[in-house]
């Protein structure tokens, strides 16, 4: 024997140390990092391949404390070192490296857990088999107890062994594209490796197992590989449990990098929302800033219309005060006069008196006329007894007659009869925009539209006239006003939740284009 064989014939106790020591450190460290989340199905199944590493260097260690058993160094129990024990573990531990290349093979085509269930089914068609053949070899050869259980060892090695590391190897390397495709091709490169490491084992460290009378096990053996190469099996095993460690080990980096990337792309979302968070918060300011900033506009709008209502209600007041005294006023006391003349006249001269009364017939026919205009221009009361259309109507011819410009009402739809405020609020918008007209527009012809809606109505007034700049005439508080009375048709049509447009430019006449919603929905529809 050479010297290098006596040293492995002499340190074969450290050889399997060494050798279940590999695949231990192995399976634990593939079983601590297999409980990452990964986006790599393989993650999934190398607790699989964890649990071979363990269970499979556990077995190494069986035999070496037997050995030491042997030998007298240890006085570790009988019972702890059965050979049955030690074959379970052998066994369990190939059918764990089964599982995990089917698991991960079928992975690759599968969404969801029927891989678990088809690498079972696999595990137990080895199992089977493995017992079946070990029930036909106790039947035929009879074997003594201590040949019936190395035998157990070569079947357990050529009919799980020997396929379940070709089985898993080939799976590994089909999984290493998937490390590629997401630029991995580091890590896909180790999985190969590891993959070439486990055929060798499984291939080559697996062919050679104990002496024993089944075929080829006579022949091939571990006793006939040290003498041949010099150096034990299980040296061969240790080694390539060795490189499988490192080539694992390795690949199992690309989950810490993938982790690294998750935190990072974690940060970066967390800081994008930090931003969009902040970014949401000054629009928020800056939109809350410009709707107080509105509002006191709007306010400082209401103040100084408030006040224009105000003037304009004492400048109704004068007006009306001026008409009945110039008007009316005059002819009440003509009347007066006139009667107290007829009253004298009666006796002495009664053809006088009677040419007296009829011009006081007169004077009261135009003191009644007078009144009836007065009242009718504080409110019309066909506007409360036959409804807006007829009042809009009257509105219109009264406009033309007084201004001489030609007018129209056009009405379109379903007349109905509406609330008595939006009914008033309607009129008065019309009425308005005839005088801003008759007062500024220096306009031909004149349109008026009413268009009926189910839920709601239109007004739109038109002229050909001289037309204005809207944004001048509507110009922020703070500056004089041009446009108190479009100002006013914009309140009047925003008490009712409705919406008002003046379109116009200069030499291109006005349109305003009220649109106000039907509020009240027990509408009595006009007959006429």
């Amino acid at each position: 024997m050479d010297p290098l064989s006596q040293f492995f014939a002499d340190n074969i106790i450290v050889v399997y140390f060494c050798y279940g020591l590999a695949f231990f450190i192995m399976g634990l460290v593939i079983w601590l990092e297999s409980n990452r989340t990964s986006e790599f199905r393989i993650a999934s199944a190398f607790i699989f391949l964890a649990a071979f590493g363990i269970i499979h260097g556990m077995h190494e260690w069986y035999e070496m404390f037997q050995l030491l058993k042997t030998s007298g160094v240890t006085t570790i129990p009988n019972w702890l070192l059965l050979d049955e024990l030690r074959i379970g573990h052998l066994v369990v531990s190939f059918l764990l490296l089964i599982i995990f290349g089917v698991r991960l093979l079928f992975s690759m085509h599968r969404q969801d857990s029927g891989e678990m269930k088809l690498a079972w089914i696999a595990a137990g068609i080895f199992l089977a088999l493995w017992a079946v053949s070990a029930l036909v070899t106790k039947w035929l050869y009879q074997p003594g107890q201590d040949d019936f259980v190395t035998a157990l060892d070569v079947l357990s090695r050529y009919i799980i062994g020997i396929p379940g590391a070709l089985l898993a190897a080939w799976a590994i390397v089909l999984q290493q594209r998937s490390f590629q495709k997401r630029s991995r091709i580091g890590f896909g490169r180790d999985l190969q490796w590891a993959a070439w490491a486990l055929i060798l084992y499984g291939v080559i460290g697996q062919a050679f197992p104990p002496e024993s009378f089944l075929f080829p096990s006579n022949i091939i053996n571990s006793r006939w590989f040290f003498e041949t190469f010099g150096i034990p099996i299980q040296f061969f095993r240790a080694v390539e449990a060795a490189l499988m460690a490192i080539f694992f080990i390795r690949a199992l980096r690309a989950f810490e990098l993938e982790r690294r990337e998750r935190m990072a792309q974690a940060q970066e979302e967390k800081i994008t929302a930090q931003k969009e968070t902040l970014k949401t918060q000054q629009d928020a300011q800056l939109k809350t800033e410009q709707l107080n900033i509105e509002l006191r506009e709007r306010e400082e709008l209401l103040g100084e219309l408030l006040h224009q209502v105000v003037s304009v209600q004492e400048g109704e007041r004068q007006r009306i005060s001026r008409e009945l005294h110039d008007g009316a006023g005059q002819i009440l006391t003509g009347l007066g006069l006139g009667l107290a003349a007829a009253s004298e006249s009666v006796k002495s001269n009664p053809v006088l008196a009677a040419e007296q009364l009829a011009e006081l017939k007169r004077l009261n026919a135009q003191a009644l006329e007078e009144l009836h205009n007065i009242i009718g221009d504080l409110r019309p009361s066909v506007l409360d007894d036959l409804g807006l259309v007829p009042a809009l109507n009257a509105q219109v011819q009264q406009f033309e007659s007084r201004t001489g410009v030609k007018a129209r009402l056009e009405v379109k739809g379903r007349r109905v009869r509406l609330q008595s405020e939006l009914e008033t609020i309607l009129f008065r918008i019309g009425q308005e925009a005839l005088t801003n007209i008759a007062k500024h527009a220096r306009a031909d012809t004149v349109c008026v539209r009413l268009l009926y809606h189910q839920n709601c109505i239109k007004l739109v007034i038109e002229d050909n006239g001289c037309g204005f700049d809207p944004e001048d005439a509507l110009i922020p508080a703070g500056q004089q006003r041009k446009a108190w009375g479009l100002i006013g048709i914009q309140e009047r049509v925003a008490l009712v939740g409705g919406v008002c447009f003046i379109i116009s430019k200069p030499d291109s006449g006005t349109t305003i284009h009220v649109t106000v919603p039907i509020m009240d929905e027990r509408m009595n529809h006009d007959e006429n």
